[in-house]
């Protein structure tokens, strides 16, 4: 009796948890509407399309689009509404408010943020979060089929880490929708469509753009820096020259009036080491303590100037090789300008703020700290030397960024193989560093585990080992940076005989074209790797055309395919 009775308390138990359960829906029917108001802007009328479209793939269910709440009926509201303010007292964001909410009341489910991007990256973040949507690459986005989705009590709100958020990866750089759905917020050029405004920084390295050599050094060689005694269209700009800035003035004024939306524009030095030595230049660099002192009294000039016209312009000029270190005299950076903070001599191996040849760089960002609060740093994160050659620095990019947070850093910009269709792990390290601009409190392991096991598939297990290996060949005594070469330690001969293992296991695993087009990209590091370090050897044991057969198939180009890889394509048929 006493059996009889308990099981009827645990049906009727579960009978009342079954009437209780809220489901967006389920066995393709539901009961909701997704309202989007009249004011709403484009980017939250993108976001509620792709989440009717995202959950009729999910769900094979088509929510309808309506601009106000059916009474009785149940809402999904996407972007403020003021039914929120009545319900929950909350204020309607700013507009260019990046933080979101997704919240339930009362069987509702609110999605809202800013206008320009925090409701449609709250759209976006839910169907990651909650129902398993991921953008991966621009080609491969995992959307999970489900039977029956219950809408559970839910207040998730987020915020970025990072206020300027730059991939420099080729497809990221590509691809508007791809950042978008993975929450980048700024590109190499600005934007403003459907995914929302979108900012950029105007140029880079922009002395030689803003004063040619090619139109200015015939006519005026005196505007040019003198270097060992020479003055020299190969060099630098001579600061100290009143008419260069002048000149520079005018020439970025035209630059702003033609490229308005732009949040920013550099007036930064040449991609050189070669500064102006004349004797006023000299005598400005002892003044201001040092090189990015006369730099930055310089461009405080032009950024004064630039003000009284474009009062809501940024100017930012470089912290990079030999002006990385900030002033030693009181100069400061004037209000209008961003310090964009360069790692590029750092080791890339160990995080910036334990690794003992990062010191210097630690030093150099505390002093610019002291002055500004505006520094923008410019982060690397492949060998540019060689992109195909594994660069295994995913242990330090989540706690890089998360220095950087402390350090107050307005915006990152992480430099990957920006101009090569594919690299070394690319796929997974563009993605990687999006989730981490975001929040660099992830567990970059879980993330990069969550990628591989969606992405190979079968040959997950074996891709896993892989990039595990990889990250193994970093020890506390092995250093890397972007020069790094196939000669290096790192890439000793039992990593690369277990690689080489591993990546068969994982081709031999994989059944259909994508995959194996996936697999072939690892296995390309390890062919190039191998015909770096002994081509005769490459060239006769097969590694070689199977590196170039790769290459030839995946119809790309990469920079490594120039010099002695040209020449042996057309020494194996590749013309």
């Amino acid at each position: 009796m006493m059996r009889s009775i308990l099981l009827l308390f645990a049906f009727l138990f579960s009978v009342d948890i079954a009437y209780s359960e809220t489901f967006l829906f389920k066995d393709g029917r539901s009961d909701y509407f997704i309202v989007v108001s009249e004011e709403a802007s484009q980017s939250e009328r993108t976001a509620a399309s792709e989440f009717q479209c995202y959950v009729e793939q999910i769900g094979g269910v088509k929510l309808p689009i309506i601009r106000q709440p059916k009474p009785g009926g149940k809402s999904v509201y996407i972007g403020y509404h003021p039914v929120l303010g009545k319900l929950a007292n909350v204020l309607r964001p700013a507009d260019d408010d990046e933080a979101f909410t997704y919240r339930t009341i009362g069987g509702d489910l609110f999605i809202y943020g800013g206008k320009s991007r925090g409701t449609m990256y709250g759209v976006y973040s839910f169907l990651e979060q909650q129902m398993g949507v991921r953008w991966y690459t621009s080609t491969f986005t995992k959307i999970p089929k489900m039977g029956k989705f219950v809408l559970s009590e839910l207040n998730h709100r987020e915020s970025p880490a990072i206020s300027y958020r730059l991939d420099f990866f080729y497809h990221a750089l590509r691809d508007e929708a791809w950042r978008a759905h993975n929450l980048l917020n700024t590109n190499h050029m600005p934007s403003n469509g459907k995914y929302g405004k979108y900012s950029a920084c105007w140029g880079i390295h922009t002395f030689e753009k803003l004063i040619s050599p090619s139109d200015y050094f015939t006519r005026h060689p005196e505007y040019f820096a003198v270097y060992k005694g020479k003055r020299s269209d190969k060099t630098q700009l001579c600061l100290s020259n009143k008419e260069v800035c002048n000149e520079l003035i005018s020439n970025l004024k035209k630059v702003i009036s033609r490229n308005p939306d732009y949040w920013c524009y550099e007036v930064s030095q040449n991609d050189n080491r070669f500064p102006c030595e004349c004797a006023a230049c000299t005598e400005l660099s002892k003044r201001y303590g040092g090189h990015s002192g006369a730099l930055l009294w310089f461009v405080n000039k032009v950024a004064a100037e630039i003000k009284k016209t474009y009062p809501d312009v940024y100017i930012s000029t470089l912290a990079y090789q030999y002006t990385r270190q900030a002033p030693s005299s009181s100069i400061k950076p004037a209000d209008n300008v961003v310090i964009r903070l360069c790692d590029i001599e750092c080791c890339q191996a160990h995080p910036l703020d334990v690794c003992e040849k990062n010191k210097a760089f630690v030093r150099d960002m505390n002093s610019w700290k002291r002055i500004t609060n505006k520094i923008y740093v410019w982060d690397y994160a492949t060998g540019f030397r060689h992109y195909l050659l594994p660069f295994p620095n995913f242990d330090v990019l989540a706690r890089n960024y998360q220095y950087f947070c402390q350090s107050n850093v307005i915006g990152i910009l992480e430099e990957g193989a920006h101009n090569a269709p594919w690299s070394e792990f690319s796929e997974l390290k563009q993605w990687l560093v999006a989730k981490l601009l975001w929040n660099p409190r992830q567990s970059t392991d879980s993330l990069a585990t969550l990628f591989i096991n969606d992405y190979y598939g079968p040959a997950a297990p074996s891709v896993q080992r892989y990039y595990d290996l990889c990250r193994r060949q970093v020890t506390p005594g092995k250093h890397f940076d972007v020069s790094i070469e196939w000669n290096t330690e790192l890439y000793n001969k039992q990593f690369i005989t277990e690689a080489e293992k591993l990546l068969k296991k994982a081709h031999a695993v994989s059944r259909d074209k994508e995959t194996l087009r996936r697999i072939n990209r690892l296995a390309a590091q390890i062919h190039y790797l191998q015909l770096r370090r002994n081509t005769p050897r490459s060239l006769t044991n097969g590694t070689a055309r199977k590196l170039l057969d790769i290459i030839h198939s995946d119809s790309t180009i990469v920079r490594e395919m120039n010099g002695d890889i040209n020449r042996l394509m057309y020494d194996l048929g590749y013309h």
